[in-house]
């Protein structure tokens, strides 16, 4: 008795002291046992101004961590490195490129090799360096790494009990320990979609009135700053960065001190960033508190929404950490507030379907309307999912007269939010004139008036071509062919980590948790939800068709994964039911949710972001 009382007391120093332990043991044993158990190694050569071939002959096999070149360039410049064995035969061959704005490419190389002979594609206009190392590295991102997966699983364990009763305070705990590794490691690198367009509203948000634009954020928001490729690159490029943001040499012009409805949704970001900036942080560590903040509001978003939940916790929780959504709200993306706040509605607007003889309460009706607003900001289509408020019974309301008129200003309130789109024109004119120059100027031949007037000149072509893409797409995620957790440009973890996460929905949705009571969900309201989901996925398809692709196109391009993750909850919690139910305890079912999704998520990074980028 005396020792579990004894273990009890010091669990958590105990746990601490183990995951940092556990920690250093994999860094020094498995990333560093070249170096540490066999020799440290170090060769260099001089690059020759005019060659375009440099050989450095190591004289036999040692193992080489890194390769390191450093070139003085006027232009990017490709290279390749040959591995050779001891009898000068080629063993394998890796690409490299050397930014100007660096001067030095660092190539993880961790292979044996008795030589190397370095080519590049133009002939170089100056000399330089090739060194070959290997030494002890203790990477900092590694060990958080490590260190993060350790301490959640100790913390998921150890606090099974109350996180299961709980399960926001997992979510919350899962969420930003997969969002914080995905600031860390990114660091710089723009890797999300149309990130520089984000980056250019969130850092002009950031000032009032006067904006100050320095040579480090022009690089950003015109995609032009330099990309690191593992951690000593990295510490160039934000050196490189930090040179240039100056704000004595910065740009300098007035904005309109209003905040207009599509920019609202970076303001979290914004904020953040002021704040770093008025700290005097360095200019990498300030974009990483503006990412911080975006994470920050989706948590605290989605913490709510998990709490809310009538029924269905598990579910919530688990659309809630999609690792597309984790991306997203860790990065300069306006789509975190758009999936956290309409994740928030549509749980509160279930909720009251599922109490149909329970009054709503004006605050959660407010609550309702206010989360469907704030997650249009973005997005407006998306303010047509409130038009499911209209089909409440009128016992959810004080009398039939009340009930009329919350549905006439709900309507009023949609239209109103769909107008703001369309309501002035670039050139300032009427809608009309708005849709006639809108379209993707990235795209050929876009012209949304003439594409809605090719629509109606053969609706039911149009409608075939539309269903025909949706059945395409959705089969396409269950194939493979289309993997449907993507990390923008980063990539896909893998097909199987698509079924796995298919498989967590579907268990989820369809068995009911211990101790929770199961209401019932009329089927009224289950094809009321089928409904809707089909007729936001039609009308996002529809959207970009009309702004993304060529006027009469016969395919419908455009449409990504990401745009029907506010529907995901509404679809899913309509396989809610009475029959199935887990027949163990609490815990363990949510274990099972928690371990998957924190599985999905870790993996994803790892195979993401530590493996191409800090092995």
């Amino acid at each position: 008795m005396k020792g579990k009382t004894w273990l009890r007391r010091f669990r958590i120093p105990l746990t601490i002291v183990s995951v940092l332990a556990l920690s250093v043991l994999l860094e020094a044993f498995f990333f560093n046992r070249h170096a540490m158990f066999q020799e440290r190694y170090q060769a260099s050569g001089a690059i020759e101004q005019g060659s375009q071939e440099t050989r450095l002959d190591l004289r036999e096999e040692h193992y080489i961590k890194t390769v390191r070149v450093e070139l003085a360039a006027e232009k990017t410049v490709d290279y390749r490195l040959i591995l050779l064995d001891g009898q000068g035969n080629e063993i394998s061959e890796r690409t490299g490129s050397i930014s100007p704005k660096l001067g030095v490419s660092v190539m993880n190389l961790r292979a044996e090799a008795a030589g190397l002979v370095l080519s590049f594609s133009d002939v170089p206009a100056a000399g330089g360096v090739i060194t070959a190392k290997n030494f002890v590295e203790w990477s900092p991102y590694r060990m958080f790494f490590f260190i993060s997966l350790f301490g959640l699983a100790a913390f998921l364990w150890m606090g099974r009990r109350i996180v299961s009763g709980k399960p926001e305070y997992a979510f919350a705990a899962i969420a930003l320990t997969a969002g914080i590794q995905l600031i860390l490691m990114t660091g710089t690198n723009q890797i999300s979609y149309d990130e520089q367009t984000h980056v250019s509203k969130t850092w002009n948000l950031s000032f009032v009135g006067t904006v100050y634009d320095t040579e480090a954020v022009l690089e950003l928001k015109t995609l032009t700053a330099p990309e690191f490729h593992n951690r000593f690159e990295r510490v160039q490029a934000e050196s490189y960065l930090e040179s240039i943001h100056d704000y004595d040499t910065a740009d300098v012009y007035r904005q309109t001190k209003m905040v207009y409805y599509d920019r609202r949704a970076y303001l979290p970001m914004a904020v953040c960033i002021a704040a770093a900036r008025m700290a005097g942080l360095p200019f990498a560590v300030m974009l990483m508190i503006g990412k911080l903040g975006n994470l920050l509001m989706y948590t605290a978003v989605c913490f709510f929404a998990i709490r809310k939940a009538k029924q269905k916790k598990g579910l919530v929780l688990v659309i809630a950490l999609l690792p597309n959504s984790i991306f997203s709200a860790s990065q300069f993306c306006y789509d975190a507030c758009v999936n956290s706040f309409l994740l928030l509605a549509m749980v509160l607007t279930v909720n009251e379907f599922l109490t149909p003889k329970e009054r709503v309460r004006p605050r959660d009706m407010a609550a309702i309307l206010l989360c469907l607003i704030i997650g249009s900001y973005a997005k407006p289509v998306y303010m047509l999912m409130g038009l499911l408020l209209l089909f409440l019974g009128n016992e959810k309301f004080p009398t039939k007269c009340a009930a009329w008129i919350f549905r006439g200003a709900l309507t009023v309130l949609c239209l109103c939010m769909l107008y703001e789109v369309l309501g002035k024109s670039a050139v300032g004119g009427s809608a009309m004139e708005t849709l006639a120059h809108a379209g993707d100027t990235r795209t050929e031949g876009t012209n949304m008036l003439g594409q809605i007037r090719h629509i109606f000149s053969a609706p039911f072509s149009y409608a075939g071509m539309l269903l025909s893409s949706m059945f395409v797409r959705i089969a396409d995620w269950f194939t493979g062919k289309d993997q449907f957790l993507m990390y923008a440009y980063l990539g896909t973890p893998g097909t199987l980590c698509t079924w796995i996460f298919f498989a967590a929905v579907c268990f989820s949705a369809l068995a009911g948790c211990p101790h929770e009571r199961q209401e019932h969900l009329k089927a009224g309201n289950k094809a009321l939800f089928i409904t809707m989901v089909s007729g936001m996925s039609a009308v996002v398809w529809t959207s970009l068709y009309l702004s993304f692709n060529a006027v009469g196109s016969r395919v419908i391009e455009g449409v990504q994964n990401r745009y029907f993750t506010p529907v995901l909850f509404l679809f899913f919690i309509c396989f809610m039911n009475r029959r199935l139910a887990w027949k163990r305890s609490r815990e363990s079912y949510y274990m099972i949710l928690f371990t998957v999704v924190a599985g999905l998520l870790l993996y994803a990074n790892w195979k993401l972001l530590i493996v191409p980028y800090y092995l």
